[in-house]
Formats: structure tokens, sequence, C-alpha cells
């Protein structure tokens, strides 16, 4: 199965699981901050590519950013639209965004580059829509914790991951990557990386979850 019909098949799943502070609590009361305090002011366009049911979309609009959300899953971006602060998403593919070249002054993959089959081309999709002064934004499971559920670092693999929760559960869908297929694809684009941070969940004293975010911008940016 590939990862997009993987998604297809659990978004309802995700949509239940994505908007409970109780369920999701990784985003809501972890990784959100830690997110939101790597982006750059609210400009012209923010693409959130990969947006899912829209949650950071709305959140980003609520602090003034103008955002066009994007995601390859038709039940999620309808989960968008009907949601009760209806954001603007819209059905496309990471490969191929109906966007302009250079319309963005910010894009962001937000979790999601390790849910694209095709990785590399999302990336380059991602540079030809953004401004010469514009920032790309990453956040994704740190590579060192997804080569646990794979069994190796160096090696592309599929995995799953099941978290139960409340009497819920949710099972994601991914390929790990070690750090060089991110860089390498960045590098290709004509992106520069300008910060890589790693915030480290830790719970009773125990780190269990890290993350990965990277900020690049168009390696002729001053």
């Amino acid at each position: 199965m590939d990862l997009r019909t993987a998604w297809q098949d659990h978004a309802d799943a995700w949509v239940r699981w994505a908007r409970s502070p109780a369920l999701d609590d990784d985003f809501w009361q972890f990784h959100l901050p830690h997110f939101l305090n790597l982006l750059p002011p609210p400009g012209r366009l923010t693409v959130d590519v990969g947006c899912g049911e829209g949650r950071l979309g709305r959140i980003l609009a609520a602090a003034g950013h103008q955002v066009i959300g994007c995601d390859a899953t038709f039940p999620l971006v309808k989960a968008a639209a009907e949601a009760p602060q209806p954001g603007t998403a819209v059905v496309a593919d990471a490969a191929q965004l109906p966007i302009r070249d250079e319309a963005a002054d910010l894009v962001i993959a937000f979790m999601c580059l390790h849910d694209f089959d095709d990785m590399t081309a999302a990336v380059t999709e991602a540079a030809r829509i953004l401004s010469p002064d514009g920032r790309f934004a990453i956040a994704l499971l740190h590579p060192v914790f997804t080569m646990r559920l794979t069994g190796t670092y160096a090696d592309e693999q599929l995995y799953t991951l099941t978290l139960d929760r409340a009497g819920q559960s949710m099972t994601y869908h991914g390929r790990h990557r070690p750090v060089t297929a991110y860089t390498t694809a960045l590098a290709a684009a004509g992106l520069a990386i300008e910060m890589i941070r790693e915030p480290l969940k830790t719970k009773s004293g125990k780190n269990t979850m890290p993350f990965l975010h990277l900020l690049a911008r168009p390696s002729s940016t001053p």
C-alpha cells in the first residue's frame, strides 16, 4: 500500500485524533509552540503542504497569516473546509502544487514529508513556489525515533506506529529516511538550511519523542 492510500483509509480517525488535545497531546501541549517559534512573521502567502484537516492552518490564520492548505486526501480537505473556523484548502499532490512560481513567502511541511511517497518531488515543488526571500519550515519525527520502528537508520523503510489513548487509536504510516535524505533533497532544490532544532519531549523524566525542525531558504538569499 502506498502512503497516500494509507492516509486516505485513516482519514476519519485522524480528524478525531488531531482535533483532540487529550488524544494528540504531542501536538497541542508540546510540538505546536516549538514549531510556531520557528516561523517568520506573517507575509503575503503561507502555503501549508500536507495540511491534513487544517488545524495548523487555522492557528496560523488566527495569527495573521494568509493560508492556503494543500493535501492529496479529499476527506481531510473536506474536513478543513467544514471546520468551525474553516480555512482555504485544496486537493493537491505535494509534487504538483496548483500555485504559481515564487508566490509564497512561507511554505510549511509540518509532520508530512515522511508521509509522502515522493519526498524529493515535494521539496522541489516547495522551492518552486517559494519567493527568493521566503522560508521553508519543516517538522519531522526525528529519524533517530523512526529508526526504532524499522530497525535501520541508513536505509529508507516504511513504518507504522499505532497509539492508543482514552479508548481511541490512531495508526500512523510513514517512511523512515535518514537526515541526509532530507538535506540532499533541500540542496538539490536550491535551498539552504539556516536553522536546525531538535525539540525533545520528556515524560516522567524520560525522553519519549524527539522531533526535527528545519528552516530553509533559497540559497541565493543574502
